[in-house]
């Protein structure tokens, strides 16, 4: 036997913790007698002398009993045992991808796989082992053990969606996976729907189940936007995975309106590309080809056009115009300006997506982001020393960070500026020797950007850096816009606001997602085509929606055609099988299970005798 954690061992020690309380437990009991006449020949005990006899009771047995079974359990004890003779442990490798969706012979290519999965898996003898694993976009595994009834019932969980297969990735996992204990060997079940990959090695055995025809295919594999003057720019490139032309219809609508529709012709195994110039005003776009083909999926392609984010800015400054003029060129930007007397009695302090500090600091940070100018010596916020320090003419400026990237600060002059020492949450951007002069961080959910400098004195808002400047540390500090589309399985990143609460978003089926709440937000899990909803809330309250579209459409996908197997090199047979080797039986649940089932006894005993 031995323990995978020695130190929970040391919850033994509630043994003669236990006992010790049951010793001082031990009270003397009151017995009515009808004389103490016989009692008085007794002999007496010595004054101050006590009985230390162990109470040897049923509950104290029962207390031991179940405190040492726990102990052990804690220390996670194994047993090794032998495996059965020839024992196998299988990887399944599915493929889940959206091409699996396809309808290949009255059925789809993922059911014909799962099909496949049950069948080996039912095929088991006692004492294999099974790895069920999903390879979509990113590969994973689903399920692992030796029940087939739970590993069938993980398998029926899957379905597909997600543009790519990484079945690369799911083979690496699976020879980290493998007991070599046992005969180890990777089944992989896809319908070859992959761009080609280079040869590799692989440990253990192979084994490449197909699944599909050749059945033909149209998609649309590229669909984006752009804003031009008052209406909007729209490019779509669709493709045909036929032997034969293709002749359709390809329409551009929103909602319900159809806004352009036109004829295309591809030509066998081509492309065609199509652009529109389309009215303003719309808020998401949908494309849509007749492809009457059986992968509907990648059909269509979603965009949602409405990307600019609105942004509240609050201008705190007792000289605000130079700056005003700045933010209020920057598109989605509202300035509300006041002087620093009046910041705290502001309505819009709850609000502001950003706020903008001249010469002035308030006792705690804002509830959304802030860009602090020229800060005061007496703040609690920063560190900023009273006097004013020259910046040396020869010295050169030293700047970092995309923010600031490709800007020219030549023949920029600052003048004298407070030293304001770097806090530990912000890294300095740009400084002159050892002089920052602009800082950027993020402490306690706040985006915080720091100009040292005075912009009244000095010539930065007379140059053409300047308005540059602002308007890249405005987007930097303010949460970005979501991207007009991702495909199917890829990762939505999202920055919300930091005063967010929930984070809610509803899929093309109106189903309900709520992701948590962080600085950051990742979600990899939208693999069905369409529009998605994306919702910041406060307190219950939605105070600002978006659309992100989620296209199935790709080249590497949408070819149904089936594809080689990849060029691996594998052994014939396992060069690590053992016959009749051990494996390691964990023996913590049946300890736990004992405790749990000992303290029902000790509950029914303590009752029966109350």
């Amino acid at each position: 036997m031995s323990f995978l954690l020695p130190l929970g061992l040391l919850a033994l020690l509630a043994l003669p913790i236990i006992v010790l309380l049951h010793l001082l437990r031990e009270r003397r009991q009151r017995v009515p007698v009808p004389s103490l006449l016989l009692w008085a020949n007794l002999p007496r005990r010595i004054d101050g002398e006590r009985s230390r006899r162990l109470p040897l009771t049923l509950l104290l047995l029962l207390h031991l009993l179940v405190a040492a079974l726990l102990g052990f359990a804690l220390g996670g004890p194994q047993i090794a045992g032998a495996l059965a003779p020839n024992a196998r442990h299988t990887a399944l490798v599915i493929d889940t991808s959206t091409s699996m969706a396809a309808i290949d012979g009255g059925t789809s290519r993922f059911e014909q796989a799962r099909q496949r999965a049950r069948t080996l898996i039912a095929a088991t003898s006692p004492g294999d082992r099974v790895t069920l694993i999903a390879a979509g976009p990113r590969a994973q595994i689903v399920a692992s053990g030796e029940d087939p009834f739970d590993l069938t019932a993980a398998l029926d969980t899957l379905q597909p969606g997600g543009v790519g297969a990484a079945i690369n990735e799911a083979l690496t996992l699976a020879e980290a996976t493998l007991d070599p204990q046992f005969s180890r060997r990777i089944v992989v079940v896809t319908d070859g729907a992959l761009p080609p990959q280079p040869a590799r090695n692989v440990a253990v055995p192979v084994e490449w189940v197909q699944i599909g025809s050749n059945v033909p295919n149209r998609a649309i594999i590229a669909f984006a936007s752009r804003p031009w003057g008052g209406r909007i720019q729209v490019y779509a490139r669709v493709a045909s995975y036929d032997s034969a032309p293709f002749n359709g219809t390809l329409r551009i609508v929103s909602g319900n309106q159809v806004l352009a529709e036109e004829q295309v012709t591809i030509a066998p195994n081509g492309e065609t590309e199509i652009s529109w110039t389309l009215p303003g005003g719309v808020e998401t776009l949908r494309a849509m080809i007749d492809g009457r083909d059986t992968l509907p999926q990648d059909d269509s392609a979603y965009l949602s056009v409405a990307q600019g984010r609105p942004i509240t800015v609050i201008l705190v400054s007792n000289q605000p115009a130079v700056l005003r003029r700045a933010l209020e060129v920057i598109p989605g930007v509202t300035v509300v300006a006041a002087p620093p007397d009046a910041y705290a009695a502001m309505p819009e302090r709850t609000i502001a997506d950003l706020t903008i500090f001249d010469g002035f600091l308030p006792d705690a940070w804002p509830q959304g982001s802030a860009l602090v100018i020229a800060p005061p010596p007496d703040s609690s916020l920063l560190r900023v020393t009273s006097d004013f320090q020259p910046l040396d003419a020869g010295a050169p400026l030293r700047q970092r960070g995309s923010t600031l990237e490709g800007l020219g600060f030549g023949g920029v002059v600052f003048e004298a500026v407070r030293r304001v020492e770097p806090p530990p949450w912000a890294e300095v951007l740009l400084a002159s020797g050892d002089l920052p002069l602009i800082l950027r961080g993020r402490t306690e959910g706040h985006e915080v950007a720091i100009w040292t400098f005075n912009l009244a004195s000095g010539n930065l808002t007379t140059r053409l850096a300047f308005p540059l400047l602002v308007a890249r540390t405005v987007r930097d500090l303010a949460p970005p816009p979501l991207p007009q589309a991702v495909r199917a399985g890829e990762m939505l990143t999202i920055r919300p606001d930091p005063r967010t609460t929930a984070l809610v978003l509803r899929g093309p089926d109106n189903r309900r997602i709520e992701a948590p709440v962080a600085s950051v937000v990742t979600l990899d899990t939208l693999i069905e085509p369409g529009l998605y909803t994306v919702e910041e809330q406060r307190g219950g309250t939605t105070v600002l929606a978006g659309a992100v579209g989620v296209n199935a459409g790709a080249a590497i996908e949408s070819n149904l055609r089936p594809q080689s197997a990849l060029p691996l090199r594998a052994p014939g047979n396992d060069p690590g099988s053992a016959s009749g080797g051990q494996h390691v039986i964990d023996l913590w649940p049946w300890l736990a299970g004992a405790a749990l089932i000992i303290l029902a006894i000790e509950w029914v005993y303590v009752l029966r005798r109350r």
